[in-house]
């Protein structure tokens, strides 16, 4: 039974330094993915930027060009900034779009994880089961034996198991 039990917990530890392996691994990708779409968002963001800068810059000199003096027109400034904001906009929303897919795959793989863990504990605790079972059904006569306080009779004495105990003659 002791060997059984320790060999049980060293299954269980063995299980829970797995599982907790694998948990730390899948916290890992997570946070690099993360990382990855914060970093091309901030770079789209910097993108975007720079072409809002340099359209200001350009449409002066663009209107120049067509001949016309007196600067922009507030609707053609507004209609710039106004697109750089939808650009900002569309940008944050794929950034969290991309960082709820994330965190629903790292949640999916936990539940996984602890999916596995669970199974694995199940089946130790069946095994544990069938393995008491097995050691009662083989061992009973020597465990009645042993609990009646008469152990198992020698080969020495006469006797017989009946009704569950040792008679001896």
């Amino acid at each position: 039974m002791e060997q059984m039990r320790a060999a049980q917990e060293a299954q269980r530890r063995a299980r829970e330094e797995a599982y907790q392996k694998a948990a730390a691994q899948q916290k890992e990708n997570y946070n690099f993915s993360v990382g990855e779409v914060d970093d091309a968002t901030a770079q789209a963001l910097r993108e975007a930027y720079v072409n809002r800068m340099l359209q200001e810059r350009n449409l002066n000199q663009q209107l120049t060009a067509q001949g016309l003096t007196g600067g922009a027109s507030e609707t053609t400034t507004a209609s710039m900034l106004n697109n750089y904001g939808n650009a900002r906009n569309n940008l944050e929303r794929e950034r969290q779009s991309q960082l709820g897919s994330l965190l629903n795959t790292y949640q999916n793989n936990m539940a996984q994880l602890e999916a596995q863990r669970a199974s694995g504990e199940a089946a130790d605790l069946s095994a544990y089961q069938t393995a008491l079972m097995n050691l009662a059904a083989n061992n009973g006569v020597n465990l009645v034996s042993l609990l009646q306080g008469t152990g198992t009779p020698t080969t020495t004495s006469n006797a017989r198991y009946i009704n569950g105990e040792w008679v001896y003659y």
